[in-house]
């Protein structure tokens, strides 16, 4: 931290020292034009002694920075800051013209000009207080600008990480109330087994169902897998509901090429396939075929859930989105806000069909 503090500190003493030396150039350039225009032999000499006052705020300018961000930072009242600012300046300038008026006193020490001190001055008094004046008051806006441009930013990054924080917090809420729903389905499954005394069937599920959980507890440690990830996942999550069932109930995959490396929040399928199974599969005596269609449409990818049940033999349980549907959608919204679509259709063609669709990502997003 040390250290990025001093690269800000350093850039600073850059760009002040070069922005000072260019208003130099420019002055002392303004002042060669003058005589030019004229016709006159420019004294260069003088020239640069009369300018070289713009020099000073390049050793002063820090200093009245380092205060004005102290005082910034710690305002009460505004017009209170702004008193402040300007009795600061009054002294700097101050002792800017102060410092000049002693460099022309010695550069006419022993000459003739010298018996024209007291005018010169008065002259120095009035018309270089104005040019400091209005260095000052451009210098002290651009660094008040400056001051609150990066306040402003400083505040939205604590406000995006704020909200960051509590996005990860609300996933971490639905990833909780989802996975006791996920649980007490597969034990009721399993129980149901072992009511029907198929018990060597049910150890079979149970250890597939605990190699399932322990999967599923390392992918909680990951926001983003692979949709290829997930599928394996979802296979594996079928398998169990097809040893419980038998070949009565078949499932397939249609993963186009080019969507396996896509991003997708874990267990994204998994409540729209439990869905099914609960509400449209088992209504219909355990029987029924699940499809997944993965494809890429213009930079999206696009999810489709869908069994092959017909219309009129779907449930009104499946046409309902409960817990598991809701947290999902849920997600969807904190990880994607608007940019993403969570539908369910009826067809006689494809019977109950659960769509998503999110932005094609293969990186984080």
């Amino acid at each position: 931290m040390k250290r990025k503090n001093f690269h800000l500190d350093r850039q600073f003493i850059i760009v002040n020292t070069s922005a000072w030396l260019l208003v130099f150039a420019l002055t002392v350039s303004e002042s060669l034009f003058f005589y030019q225009i004229n016709g006159k032999p420019a004294p260069y000499r003088n020239i640069i002694v009369n300018d070289l006052y713009i020099l000073c705020w390049i050793i002063i300018t820090p200093f009245l920075f380092m205060i004005t961000r102290f005082w910034y930072h710690h305002r009460t009242k505004w017009l209170s800051f702004v008193f402040k600012i300007l009795a600061v300046g009054a002294l700097a300038m101050a002792v800017i013209i102060g410092l000049e008026t002693t460099v022309h006193f010695f550069d006419r020490l022993n000459t003739e000009q010298e018996r024209a001190w007291t005018n010169m001055y008065i002259q120095l008094i009035s018309f270089r207080f104005q040019i400091n004046l209005l260095l000052y008051l451009g210098y002290s806006a651009i660094s008040v600008a400056a001051l609150a441009y990066f306040e402003i930013k400083k505040s939205e990054e604590k406000r995006r990480e704020l909200n960051r924080s509590l996005i990860e917090a609300q996933l971490g809420v639905l990833k909780a109330q989802m996975k006791p729903h996920f649980l007490f389905n597969s034990l009721h499954a399993i129980s149901g087994l072992i009511l029907k005394k198929q018990n060597e069937l049910a150890i079979t599920v149970i250890t597939k169902l605990s190699d399932l959980l322990r999967d599923s507890l390392n992918m909680d440690e990951k926001k983003w897998i692979t949709l290829n990830e997930e599928i394996d996942f979802i296979n594996r999550y079928l398998e169990i509901y097809v040893l419980r069932f038998g070949k009565q109930l078949t499932y397939s995959f249609e993963v186009k090429e080019g969507t396996e490396l896509a991003l997708v929040p874990p267990a994204l399928l998994q409540p729209i396939v439990e869905n099914s199974l609960v509400h449209g599969i088992v209504p219909n005596d355990n029987q029924g075929h699940i499809n997944i269609n993965a494809r890429i449409k213009e930079n999206y990818l696009e999810i489709e859930v869908c069994n092959n049940l017909q219309v009129n033999k779907i449930s009104q349980e499946q046409q309902k989105e409960g817990i598991g549907l809701s947290n999902t959608r849920k997600r969807l919204s904190s990880l994607y806000a608007d940019d993403f679509e969570f539908s369910f259709e009826l067809s006689e063609s494809k019977g109950a069909s659960t769509i998503i669709v999110l932005p094609l990502s293969n990186n984080e997003i």
